[in-house]
């Protein structure tokens, strides 16, 4: 950027923020949730008369409700009596199933929507993509990587940049400007419910290195990336959607495992943003203060002590453990006095009314300063000025975007990187490589992205095509947890005649499901079994019984390719990427 062009953004600025009110300045520290694929009027509402920041979008769930369950503590918080113009869609129920270009061009009318405001004041959207089945949106052909664990034990970071500059570049062609990854957790706990795969290793330098290629991946495609969940939630027990949960560890050794990556990567000047989570650290403030509300931990350790200036956003504001302490209003005007510059709320009902109001009485009121407000709005407005949002509102090309998806530049890479990341945890029967001479009775547990998506690309079943190139000799059969007594009845009649069972075994962390018991019964008939799981721990899925296990890191196309050309014919012959430009 040069001298005219810094200018010309600090003038900008300037000028918005002597122009704003009270009402359109909370706005803009706001992220709603646009769940769905149509845009709904309230929505519309939110973007046109309550000047909101920006939206995360979750294309496959039609309304998002709530974490808690009945009972919970907290509950009441996030409870709300219907209002009139309110969506009330039945949240079982898919939403209309849009491939790329349809779906940019939804999210272009919300964004001519901004423009048209009164001061004109670019959206910026916003995905989970974590790689591995940690998208909430993938159409027909963009990347489904192996999880970052995957990646993290290949010691290849050139890779980790290649791999999610191309899923980047895809993600920028539909619209997305932001992503709430990578993460940075360091999984210290193997029992941990919520982290797991979705950290890049145990090892903290290994976990440095992966996000630091992950960032400039990233940076390369033009996509602003969110460390998260800071301070660090790797050796957490308990997971923080739910529930409250504390970590607890001695400061020093926090700092040296859990802290560093932030420590590091924002000394290095390329954090463009990142995400706390909702936990309590009691080493790091001792009034036991959730860390999203915590001054201590956002303005004194990562203000102050890391010196990072960039966005910090919340989670889900209405997670479990923060409404069991507060109401949703004040919990979003804590965490802007602790320092958080966006607050991020999903539920689609009254509370992003009540939300909004609070903050602009608080600012109204001067319980949060101008001084204060005018601090995020800068960084908020000067990252989207950064990442090119000003120029024409982030309008997507809609024309020809479907096929450039299939672009041979992102599929190789993905290709590349779903065969590396395949990881053979045990063969202590030698069953492997199959021949394509033997019956084999495929019991598959499809991912829950799978059975969203449920097209042509990600559908329930797409391993049975993967294993057909290989064989003709292969039965399918599907099972859910809910389901196992059925399958059981399918797989005792059809065992007999057959020489191997392969089964997958999905680590669903939304659920916590246990089917080991399930997947160690399948020994009982003296087949050889071999197990394809997205997760290696045995502490959450891998029976110890189990002889034969290969780990994917997904069970999405991508990774079943891979895992399907590995059952018969054993990992390629491939060295470490070199750097490439």
């Amino acid at each position: 950027m040069n001298a005219s062009q810094k200018e010309q953004k600090q003038k900008t600025i300037d000028s918005l923020l002597g122009a704003l009110t009270p009402e359109e300045k909370a706005g803009q520290l706001m992220v709603l949730g646009f769940n769905g694929t149509i845009a709904d009027p309230e929505t519309e509402t939110f973007v046109a008369r309550y000047n909101i920041g920006g939206l995360r979008i979750s294309p496959y769930i039609r309304k998002f409700i709530r974490y808690l369950p009945d009972g919970a503590p907290g509950v009441e918080n996030v409870l709300r009596p219907p209002r009139p113009g309110e969506k009330l869609w039945n949240d079982g129920v898919k939403p209309p199933s849009f491939r790329a270009a349809e779906y940019a061009g939804v999210l272009n009318g919300l964004r001519r929507l901004a423009m048209e405001r009164r001061h004109a004041i670019p959206l910026h959207m916003v995905i989970d993509y974590e790689s591995g089945e940690g998208s909430n949106y993938l159409p027909p052909g963009l990347l489904t990587l192996p999880a970052p664990m995957g990646f993290g034990r290949l010691d290849d970071p050139d890779l980790i940049r290649r791999a999610l500059r191309a899923a980047g570049r895809q993600l920028k062609a539909m619209g997305v400007d932001q992503v709430h990854s990578p993460v940075v957790d360091v999984n210290t706990n193997p029992r941990n419910p919520e982290i797991s795969t979705r950290s890049y290793s145990a090892d903290t330098e290994v976990v440095i290195e992966s996000a630091r290629a992950a960032l400039q991946g990233f940076a390369e495609a033009g996509i602003i990336a969110t460390l998260k969940h800071y301070p660090g939630r790797g050796e957490s027990a308990n997971d923080s959607h739910h529930g409250l949960s504390a970590i607890k560890m001695d400061r020093a050794e926090f700092y040296r495992r859990h802290l560093a990556p932030y420590a590091r990567l924002c000394a290095e000047g390329i954090v463009p943003a990142v995400m706390p989570g909702h936990s309590i650290y009691p080493m790091l403030d001792s009034s036991g203060e959730i860390s999203t509300v915590s001054r201590p931990i956002i303005t004194g350790i990562l203000r102050e002590e890391f010196g990072f200036d960039g966005v910090i956003t919340t989670d889900s504001m209405t997670m479990g453990g923060l409404m069991a302490r507060y109401t949703v209003g004040e919990a979003v005007v804590k965490a802007i006095e602790a320092g958080v510059d966006i607050v991020l709320l999903k539920d689609d009902n009254s509370l992003r009314y009540e939300a909004h109001a609070a903050l602009a009485e608080a600012i109204r009121r001067g319980r949060i300063s101008e001084e204060r407000v005018n601090q995020s709005l800068r960084r908020i407005w000067s990252l989207k000025w950064d990442y090119g949002l000003f120029n024409n509102g982030g309008l997507a090309r809609v024309e020809g975007l479907n096929e450039h998806l299939f672009h041979e530049d992102y599929q190789g890479v993905g290709r590349e990187a779903a065969r590396r990341a395949i990881h053979l945890l045990r063969d202590r029967a030698k069953i492997l490589p199959l021949r394509p001479e033997q019956q084999i009775l495929v019991i598959d547990r499809p991912s829950s992205n799978s059975t969203n998506a449920n097209d042509y690309w990600n559908y329930p079943g797409v391993f049975w095509e993967c294993l057909r190139r290989h064989s003709a000799n292969v039965t399918y059969l599907d099972y859910q947890p809910k389901t196992v007594q059925t399958a059981n009845g399918l797989i005792e009649q059809l065992a007999p005649a057959m020489d191997v069972l392969v089964v997958t075994a999905w680590y669903d962390r939304n659920s916590h499901d246990d089917t080991r018991q399930f997947l160690t019964g399948l020994l009982r008939y003296g087949k050889p079994v071999v197990m394809i799981s997205n997760n290696p721990y045995e502490e959450l899925v891998v029976p110890k019984e189990m002889d034969t296990v290969v780990v994917a890191y997904s069970l999405l196309r991508g990774s079943l390719e891979a895992a399907s050309h590995y059952l018969y014919h054993g990992a390629p012959a491939q060295a470490k990427s070199g750097k490439s430009k």
